[in-house]
Parts: C-alpha cells; sequence; structure tokens
C-alpha cells in the first residue's frame, strides 16, 4: 500500500505533464490503476475525480487558500478517496438512496448565484477543466453519500446529558475562562495630523484628571464606542500590559498605536474561572458527538471494504 500511494503521488504531479504528450498519454489514462468489486478504475478516472473535485470546489466559492489544502491532500490520498467514493455510493445504490433532481438543480442555482453572470459561471467551469455536467454529477455523487451516512452512520450517534456532564467534571481545566475587564475607552485616530490628535488626546486626558466625567469627556473627543468587556490576550502587548495593570476605576495615560491613541478607565474586572457546566454544555455536546461519529464512520467504512474487493495495483 504504501509503495502504491507513493506512485500515485508521482502520478498526479505527471498528469500535465503526460497530458502534454498525446502519445503517451493514451495508453496511461487506458491503464488500470485498482479494481472496486466489478468496476476498474484507471488513471482517467482518477485524473477527472481530481479535475471534478478541483472545479467543484472552485465554483462553490471556497477560499483559495482552503481549495488549495483540500486539492494538495489528494496528491497522496487521491486514490484513497476515489476507491472510499466509490464504495460509499455502491452502498447507497444497494440501499436505494436516490436524489431528486430538483435538489441537484437548486444546488447548481446556489452555486451559479455567486457569479455575476451565467456566462462567467460556465466561463468559470471551463476555465477549470469542468462543465455544468460535471459539476451537476459531482453535487449528485455528494449528495448521495451525505445521506448514505446521514442514514447509517449520523442516525445511530447518540450523546446523551450524563455523558457531557462526566466529560465537564474530567476535563474542567480545559474550560477555564481567562481573565476579563469591563473597560471605558476614548480612541482618538490619525487621520492626517497625528500631532492634532495628539494634542485632542492630552487635552481628553486633562479634563479626565481635573474631575470630568469619562463618559462625558468620550462624548466629546472618541472616534468610536467604548471597547467593553474583554479578555486577556485579545490587545496587543503594549495595551495589555497598560489595561491589565489598572485597578477598579483608574484612568490610564494614553497609549499609542499604529492607527491612534487609547485613554482606558477599568470600570469591573472578573478573575480567571472555570466556566460553569451550562455555559459550555453544547461545547461538549459537539464534541463528544464528532468523536462518536468519527469512530462508527470509520468503523462502516472499514465493514465497507471488508465486504467488498479492493485491489489496487502496483
Amino acid at each position: 500500500m504504501e509503495r502504491s500511494i507513493r506512485f500515485l503521488s508521482f502520478a498526479i504531479a505527471a498528469i500535465i505533464f503526460i497530458g502534454a504528450m498525446p502519445g503517451i498519454a493514451n495508453s496511461v489514462e487506458d491503464g488500470i490503476i485498482a479494481v472496486v468489486n466489478d468496476e476498474v478504475i484507471t488513471f482517467k478516472d482518477l485524473q477527472d475525480y481530481i479535475r471534478q473535485t478541483y472545479a467543484s470546489l472552485a465554483a462553490q466559492g471556497l477560499p483559495e487558500d482552503q481549495v488549495k489544502q483540500m486539492m494538495a491532500g489528494l496528491q497522496t490520498n487521491g486514490l484513497k478517496q476515489l476507491i472510499e467514493d466509490k464504495l460509499i455510493l455502491s452502498r447507497a445504490n444497494a440501499i436505494g438512496i436516490e436524489v431528486r433532481d430538483k435538489l441537484v438543480d437548486q444546488r447548481v442555482e446556489e452555486i451559479k448565484a455567486r457569479y455575476p453572470s451565467e456566462q462567467v459561471f460556465l466561463d468559470a467551469l471551463v476555465n477549470n477543466g469542468a462543465n455544468v455536467t460535471d459539476l451537476r454529477g459531482k453535487i449528485l455523487d455528494q449528495l448521495k453519500i451525505k445521506y448514505v451516512i446521514d442514514h447509517e452512520v449520523k442516525s445511530k450517534v447518540f450523546v446523551n446529558p450524563q455523558e457531557v456532564t462526566e466529560f465537564y467534571e474530567q476535563n474542567k481545566d480545559s474550560f477555564l475562562k481567562s481573565r476579563r475587564v469591563n473597560l471605558d475607552s476614548i480612541h482618538i485616530t490619525f487621520i492626517d495630523d497625528k500631532e492634532a490628535a495628539r494634542a485632542r488626546a492630552k487635552e481628553a486626558l486633562a479634563l479626565i484628571r481635573e474631575g470630568r466625567d469619562f463618559e462625558e469627556v468620550a462624548k466629546k473627543y472618541s472616534d468610536s464606542s467604548s471597547i467593553g468587556v474583554v479578555e486577556e490576550g485579545q490587545f496587543l502587548p503594549d495595551i495589555e500590559k497598560v489595561v491589565f495593570s489598572l485597578t477598579l476605576g483608574q484612568v490610564s495615560d494614553s497609549v499609542e498605536t499604529d492607527k491612534g491613541i487609547f485613554i482606558f478607565k477599568l470600570k469591573g474586572e472578573t478573575p480567571a474561572q472555570v466556566a460553569e457546566l451550562k455555559e459550555v454544555k453544547d461545547q461538549v455536546y459537539d464534541l463528544l458527538y464528532r468523536k462518536k461519529f468519527q469512530e462508527r464512520f470509520e468503523q462502516w467504512l472499514g465493514n465497507l471494504h471488508k465486504k467488498a474487493y479492493v485491489e489496487i495495483k502496483q
């Protein structure tokens, strides 16, 4: 299997090179690289799978970095993923999973709506080596895979309240909330004249030191609303040092950043503490659910492998 994966990495990297050499491309594309039950997978099948996967991801408007990361995974796992998809689709077909054309149409329209016009949408598909038929086929497969997994895996995953409570009690250190402060603030931005901003900050701070109400001074001088409650670790280090050294009711000196000047007043403080169960129960539930789902999915997929005939050619 390790040799097969190394071969696959080389093979995918060679797709563009071989595609530029028609005499070689035809014989290579027809080469069988795997067999799943009574279905053969050729090098062209793998090429098409990678191309259609890329076109589908790009068409859905996912961030470029995310698309690149997902496609990089296919460099070593493309054949494995293709085989798994075929096993899952085979199971979906065996139990009669069907997808209405209307659902595929809706998904295509959702994707198309992200583009300025239909022509731009079609051009984008062509530029990525695909067409609407390819996209519809990919969406159909994706929906079938989703529905069969929902039916045979997700529907059997349960997390009861006792499990949530037990996990919370055994992992309380994981739910420690950082120290928090409640701040009044004045922010004077640098626009064109830094010296003018510094003069305004100096004037505002002088009024506060004279005994003027902080909120009243903020209404006159601040260019943005008060910061409010923040956790330790959310500020830049220079601001963090000032803010978390204040005592209750104390007003800071002016703190200059790249974009402006701050003046802070500490209104309240909450020390670091463990979050209560009611605050994190949804988070714990999701964590336990994902863990159980992954375990059950891997077991289910493993059973599909055991019942199938899978051969990867060297």
